[in-house]
């Protein structure tokens, strides 16, 4: 792991002098994360019998096959792309970009943890292609427009799973950005269902 970070900072600093001709750098660390596994989804009616009966099943097996209530773990490398020089923008307010490095993950209780790394090449590919994407946009940008957080990252943040360690960003707890997207979701699906009422009418 200590090798392939070395890798990934030897790849940012060889674009640095190109980033900061733009007035950015990009800073590259390590994050670790931990989630509990809760038990399978619940179900109503008579299929929560037979959920039940799933979830006694699951216990038994998770002390039979000594997977010890294991949590899902996650370890990443995260860019955070700020601007040269001092301004208002504070860290905490920067643009990130996760990449998985390895995890160990499951659905639900009972069920044999995953393990997955994922190839070093391919991750040092994904961040060289990032980094060329943030030279693009700072092109035609100022440095504050392209560190600064947008309610496009809040979406990015609140949807994918590499960014469950950022417990609020944009001003909010994650749980409100969650709860803001699935509203303007419900509003789209309603709202379409509504217009198509409209016009078989």
């Amino acid at each position: 792991m200590k090798e392939l970070k070395e890798k990934a900072q030897a790849l940012i600093d060889q674009y640095s002098p190109e980033l900061a001709d733009k007035g950015l750098k990009i800073l590259l660390s390590k994050r670790y994360f931990e989630s509990e596994v809760g038990e399978r989804s619940g179900m109503h009616g008579v299929g929560a019998i037979f959920n039940s009966i799933d979830r006694a099943r699951d216990h038994k097996e998770e002390k039979e096959k000594g997977y010890n209530y294991e949590r899902n773990r996650y370890h990443y490398f995260v860019l955070t792309v700020c601007p040269i020089e001092k301004s208002a923008l504070r860290r905490e307010n920067c643009r990130e970009y996760a990449f998985t490095l390895k995890k160990v993950e499951r659905a639900h209780i009972g069920q044999e943890p995953r393990r997955v790394n994922y190839n070093e090449d391919k991750i040092l590919s994904k961040i060289e292609k990032r980094i060329l994407k943030i030279l693009k946009k700072a092109e035609h940008s100022l440095p504050e427009t392209v560190c600064r957080n947008n309610i496009l990252d809040a979406f990015r943040y609140s949807v994918h799973h590499k960014y469950e360690y950022k417990d609020r960003f944009l001003g909010k707890e994650r749980f409100s950005w969650e709860m803001i997207f699935l509203s303007l979701f419900c509003i789209l699906v309603f709202g379409s269902l509504f217009v198509a009422w409209l016009i078989s009418k």
